[in-house]
């Protein structure tokens, strides 16, 4: 479709684009139209297909207007950003949509768009990255903590005395100002899951036996009725517990897997590979810190706040799905408080910096997903959501979802590259130092 655009700088990071559809384009789109609904169109008086074009343009003449301007809109916009050169950060405002005194019909759009702004150095940039070793401690104490999670409970019939790690079941009742309501509570003796001075009094109890003690809570203590005061707290021992632990051998590893495990080895060298990711994990996470900070903090441009409220809307929608997707309770009111709003604009303002730091690295370095890698994020789409292959192909190939994946796995990337070119050094405190990537600055401009 034919049009003329033209381009206002508003400001480095907001541009007015003023798009119009030529007199004859429109009164072709509109002579189409009232034609065509004049052959179906029944008005009081006329038979179908006799109504004259006055009648019908008085009848319907606003309908189609508004019908035919945002049909233009739709299809002119896109060719509008390409004339134009610009790319939108978010949602362009499209407003003052108007068909003109000489027939022609044009519509202005309020684009934020990325200010021009200079890379940092990101090559040779001087990071810490400590190295991944797990300990026979490390292995024995998450080997101790599944132990413990497959240990069952017993309840003690005979009359013997509370013990450490018993689980104990007692009624408790808080006394604060002469009130008191007895509620059931249950714990783990020597784990001070309550007070470390209610462990100490349940010790050699048994069940059945009343006893008291007090406690003293401070200033910021929750909850607040108790804030600042000493209470008193009345307890009756009610049932005694004892864990039975598995003993680590060979048939435990074997209980627990689906059977994946032969031995108790088998296990060990499983769980110190869970522990080898997670720290493999944890490190990669604190390059890309480093690497983020270092970028971020070597560009200064400005970005709209429509686009940072655009995207702090996305965080706020995406943590909203993930609780309801999980059925957890949430008060969502907490959402419209000042200082979440506040933190929430913080992020949101990074993460778009961020995008565009990294983008433009990746349009530098001609960074992008081959063939294989984009069919395997098609792949693991449909994987997640258990849609059709095919479905993710044809229907979401230019989704919101896909792009933003494809913008994350490009990220990915870009990380790993700078990565691969940085200077390791011993020490946290030599990553803060001015190093080679300053220099390098002048090598990549």
């Amino acid at each position: 479709m034919e049009i003329n655009v033209s381009l206002t700088d508003i400001s480095p990071s907001q541009k007015k684009l003023r798009v119009e559809v030529p007199e004859s384009q429109v009164s072709r789109e509109l002579d189409k139209k009232y034609r065509d609904l004049a052959k179906t169109a029944k008005v009081k008086g006329f038979r179908p297909g006799k109504v004259p074009l006055g009648i019908i343009k008085s009848y319907y003449g606003k309908a189609i207007q508004q019908e035919i301007s945002s049909r233009f809109i739709q299809d002119t916009f896109e060719d509008a950003l390409k004339e134009a050169d610009l790319t939108p950060l978010t949602q362009a405002d499209v407003s003052d949509s108007h068909f003109e005194e000489n027939g022609a019909f044009s519509y202005t759009a309020m684009v934020d768009v990325c200010p021009p702004f200079e890379l940092p150095a990101y090559k040779e940039l001087k990071l810490f990255k400590p190295a991944v070793e797990v300990s026979d401690e490390q292995v024995q104490a998450e080997l101790d903590k599944l132990i413990q999670s497959h240990a069952q409970l017993r309840s003690i019939e005979e009359d013997r005395p509370i013990r450490k790690a018993d689980i104990v079941s007692i009624d408790l009742t808080p006394h604060l100002d002469g009130q008191g309501k007895t509620e059931q509570f249950m714990t783990e003796v020597g784990k001070g899951d309550f007070h470390p001075g209610l462990d100490e009094k349940l010790e050699g109890r048994k069940r059945g036996d009343t006893f008291y003690f007090g406690r003293d809570y401070p200033e910021n203590a929750s909850p607040a009725e108790f804030a600042g005061k000493s209470v008193r707290f009345d307890v009756t021992v009610q049932e005694i517990k004892e864990k039975e632990v598995p003993e680590p051998n060979d048939e435990f590893a074997q209980s627990i897997g689906s059977g994946q495990f032969d031995t108790l080895e088998t296990l060990k060298d499983k769980i110190r590979e869970n522990l080898l990711e997670r720290e493999q994990q944890r490190n990669t996470q604190m390059v890309r810190d480093q690497i983020l900070s270092k970028l971020l903090a070597g560009v200064d441009f400005e970005v709209s706040p429509r686009v940072i409220e655009a995207e702090a809307e996305r965080i706020l929608q995406n943590l909203r799905y993930q609780f309801e997707s999980q059925g957890l309770k949430f008060d969502f009111n907490a959402f419209d408080k000042d200082e979440y709003k506040m933190g929430t604009r913080l992020q949101a303002e990074k993460e778009v910096r961020t995008r565009i730091v990294v983008g433009k690295i990746a349009e530098t370095e001609t960074i992008s997903l081959d063939a294989d890698e984009e069919e395997q994020l098609f792949k693991d789409i449909a994987a997640i959501y258990r849609v059709d292959l095919e479905k993710v192909r044809s229907e979401f190939a230019d989704s919101a979802l896909v792009e933003r994946e494809k913008e994350r796995r490009i990220q990915d990337k870009v990380f790993s590259l700078i990565e691969n070119q940085a200077v390791m050094v011993d020490t946290p405190e030599q990553s803060l130092e001015a190093g080679a990537g300053a220099e390098a600055k002048d090598e990549q401009g």
